[in-house]
C-alpha cells in the first residue's frame, strides 16, 4: 500500500529516563505495511541503527504522490538484514493526513 514511499521518523517523547531524547530526522523508506497488525516495516537509510530508540514515541510522516500522512508509534524492533537496516514500526490510532496549514486531519 505505502511500499517504496519516503519517511521521515521524529522522536516525539521518551519513554524511559534513561533515554537522551533525539531531536534528528531520521530518513526511511517503507519496505511493507501490514495493515492487519497496524506495523510499517521501515528501511533506514542511515547507517547507525542504534540511533533509533526503543524506548521512545516517534512520528512518522509518509510521503505519497498526492498528500502527506501522518501517524504516531513506537519502534518494537530494528534490525539487520540482507534489504539493509530495518526498523519494525507499531501505529498507534492510525493515520492523519497533513493539510496545507500543518495540522493533522483523521484519515477515513
Amino acid at each position: 500500500m505505502y511500499e517504496g514511499n519516503p519517511v521521515d521518523l521524529q522522536m516525539e517523547k521518551v519513554i524511559s529516563a534513561d533515554v537522551i531524547f533525539d531531536d534528528a530526522t531520521h530518513h526511511c523508506k517503507v519496505f511493507k505495511y501490514d495493515l492487519e497488525e497496524d506495523y510499517i516495516y521501515l528501511q533506514l537509510k542511515e547507517d547507525d541503527l542504534t540511533a533509533i530508540s526503543l524506548d521512545a514515541k516517534y512520528q512518522c510522516y509518509i510521503s505519497t504522490k498526492k498528500e502527506l500522512l501522518y501517524c504516531t508509534g513506537a519502534v518494537k524492533e530494528r534490525f539487520q538484514c540482507e534489504n539493509g537496516n530495518m526498523l519494525v514500526f507499531k501505529i498507534e490510532n492510525g493515520f492523519y493526513i497533513v493539510d496545507s496549514v500543518k495540522r493533522p486531519i483523521k484519515r477515513k
